[in-house]
């Protein structure tokens, strides 16, 4: 079956651009003055963006890219050089001076000749920071903690069709229109990507190719769990009986062995914690959590056999170990970077395809030393950034992983707790995966690090010459 977007329109690039101009800037003025609602449709965004640029609008899918971060443009604009008494009121005790001094590391890395465009080292900086302000705005993101259990509970639902997407495109052919990827070109001449054998393709759902899918059934695998460990959520049985098993499934029928093992890595990880001591309010969640355990391993073999087959052979037969990739291969890669790039580096963003793709399209020329590209993300920024902003990078990423782990032994069971938790167990495996190129695990790990944040929240010295709001001192309470 041939490959069909539902509403390819042949309109010139320089049309696009003039209109998404326009768009653009209607959206920045608008999200300024919602950003908290701003900041909510980009991460919804974030989950449906692929869909958008496969299916929807794939002749614009290089502005679709960029759709989350324009709603976040305004935001950003608004938090920080206007924000409302609400966010003057509190004070977070996050680590920005820390954040900024390991970003200001990462300068060398722009100003790097080898890049041979201003453009596109700006493009570069935006890869690495962009959503790093996430973590410092989502612990105002809500009035009240019933808002926030409300609606992020919505938002561990959006599993459940995305899921069924999943399991459509497992049943669909390799040609067919719901297997596509936004650059078709990354498409060989059998369609979408398999498993090595048979004719069973890898899924990417409402993504734009597998490595987002595989970020969307582990980050959605730790969401799932934090919400059932609250009480005042509605919907668990939903979620236990249906969107858990849909995430199994969906990352057995993605083929990643990642996804399997970090999926694992959560559950271990909430199991611990639910035996240890109580994660939320929700007092019966230890029964909950096995529950919902044996429900997703006997729904993932009666539902999802073959996939479950498919993904074991993938396995049996890959051509390295779990601690090949876990140990060697990141080893191997930094070894191989700093051999290759030196203290410089090649310059920020240089491993990244998206920039190779902006200069043939507004004509760059091409740096003075093409990158090398490795298989692990570690490789890839000590190739970027040389040995000192590849030290400040992932020194600021253990940090926050420590400030993370005393936020939870500083919160009491609540509404909270559950997603320091998460934010942990994410934050750990997303040392090796890929953050800095994987724009779907950029975004939602730095928000979920900022719901981390929460109890780092505390009322300021202003609130004794303004007076609080009724509803921010409700939000107080959450």
């Amino acid at each position: 079956m041939p490959m069909m977007p539902f509403l390819a329109a042949a309109i010139p690039l320089h049309t696009l651009l003039y209109i998404g101009a326009g768009v653009a800037t209607i959206i920045i003025m608008w999200s300024f003055s919602h950003w908290r609602a701003a900041v909510k449709v980009a991460l919804v965004i974030a989950l449906l963006e692929g869909a958008l640029r496969k299916w929807v609008f794939p002749q614009g899918q290089e502005l679709m890219y960029f759709l989350k971060d324009v709603f976040l443009v305004g935001a950003y604009l608004r938090f920080f050089l206007a924000p409302g008494m609400e966010v003057r009121a509190n004070k977070l005790r996050a680590p920005y001076i820390m954040v900024v001094v390991c970003c200001m590391f990462l300068m060398p890395a722009a100003l790097n000749p080898n890049i041979n465009s201003t453009l596109l080292a700006a493009y570069g900086v935006k890869i690495y920071v962009f959503y790093l302000p996430l973590m410092f705005m989502m612990p105002y993101l809500f009035w009240t903690k019933e808002e926030m259990v409300r609606q992020v509970t919505w938002y561990a639902l959006i599993a459940i069709p995305i899921g069924l997407l999943g399991v459509a495109q497992w049943r669909a052919g390799g040609f067919s229109w719901l297997n596509v990827y936004a650059d078709q070109t990354a498409m060989d001449q059998t369609g979408a990507t398999t498993f090595g054998f048979g004719e069973r393709v890898r899924i990417t759902g409402t993504f734009s190719y597998i490595t987002g899918h595989t970020t969307f059934v582990i980050f959605f695998s730790a969401i799932t769990l934090a919400v059932l460990s609250l009480a005042e959520a509605k919907h668990k049985w939903l979620l236990m009986s249906v969107s858990l098993p849909l995430i199994l499934g969906n990352a057995l029928m993605g083929g990643s062995r990642a996804s399997l093992f970090s999926i694992g890595l959560v559950f271990v990880g909430f199991a611990l914690a639910a035996f240890s001591g109580r994660i939320g309010s929700n007092k019966n969640y230890t029964s909950m959590l096995m529950g919902g355990i044996a429900i997703c391993a006997a729904g993932g073999l009666y539902f999802f056999g073959e996939a479950l087959l498919h993904w074991q052979t993938r396995y049996k037969t890959a051509g390295d170990s779990v601690a090949d990739r876990v140990i060697g291969m990141p080893l191997k890669a930094m070894q191989m970077g700093f051999s290759d790039a030196g203290f410089n580096g090649y310059g920020i963003g240089a491993t990244h395809p998206a920039p190779e793709a902006i200069r043939r399209r507004l004509g760059i020329p091409a740096p003075k030393r093409k990158a090398p590209v490795f298989d692990t993300e570690m490789g890839q920024v000590l190739a970027e950034l040389g040995i000192f902003g590849f030290g400040a990078w992932y020194w600021m990423r253990i940090a926050i992983i420590f400030t993370l782990i005393g936020a939870y032994l500083k919160c009491p069971p609540g509404a909270a707790r559950p997603f320091i938790l998460a934010a942990i167990l994410i934050s750990v495996p997303y040392l090796l995966l890929s953050v800095v190129l994987n724009h779907t695990a950029n975004i939602l790990l730095w928000a979920l690090t900022g719901l981390g944040f929460i109890p780092l929240l505390e009322p300021a010295k202003v609130r004794r010459q303004v007076p609080v709001p009724r509803n921010l001192a409700a939000a107080r309470r959450a």
